[in-house]
C-alpha cells in the first residue's frame, strides 16, 4: 500500500497571518495532518518559495500550503475555511482563535507592517 505524504504548510517567522493559521490548526486538533516548514524572512527557504510563486504568476504570500505537489495556495482566511470544512469544524467556535483574531492579531499585524516599512526605508 502506497503511503500518502502529508501536505506541507510554510510559515514565516514572525508573520501574524502564519500564527493565525497555526493557532487554528492546533485548536482544531488537525495540526498533525501537516508537515510544517518554518523559515525566516529573507532566508534560502523564503527566497525559493517567493521565486516559485512569482514563476507561477502568484503574488508571494504567507502562510502557504502545498496541498498538491508543485502548487502553493495562500490566503490565511481561505486556508482556514478550507481546512475547517475538510475537518468539519467551525472556526467561530474556537476561543483561542477568536482571542488572537480579535485582539493580539490586530496589534501583531500592525507591528508587522511597521517593521516591513522600517526595513524598506533602511534598505532605500
Amino acid at each position: 500500500m502506497a503511503s500518502q505524504q502529508s501536505p506541507t504548510i510554510y510559515l514565516k517567522r514572525p508573520c501574524p497571518f502564519c500564527l493565525k493559521l497555526r493557532i487554528f490548526l492546533t485548536e482544531a486538533g488537525i495540526a498533525d495532518r501537516f508537515n510544517f516548514v518554518v523559515f525566516d524572512d529573507g532566508d534560502e527557504t523564503h527566497k525559493a518559495l517567493r521565486a516559485r510563486m512569482e514563476e507561477a504568476g502568484q503574488e508571494p504570500g504567507f502562510p502557504a500550503a502545498e496541498l498538491t505537489p508543485g502548487t502553493l495556495e495562500t490566503g490565511t482566511d481561505a486556508l482556514i475555511a478550507r481546512f475547517a470544512e475538510d475537518a468539519d469544524v467551525d472556526p467561530a467556535s474556537m476561543p483561542l482563535l477568536a482571542y488572537y483574531s480579535d485582539g493580539a492579531f490586530i496589534k501583531h499585524r500592525q507591528m508587522f507592517k511597521e517593521l516591513r516599512e522600517l526595513k524598506a526605508a533602511k534598505a532605500a
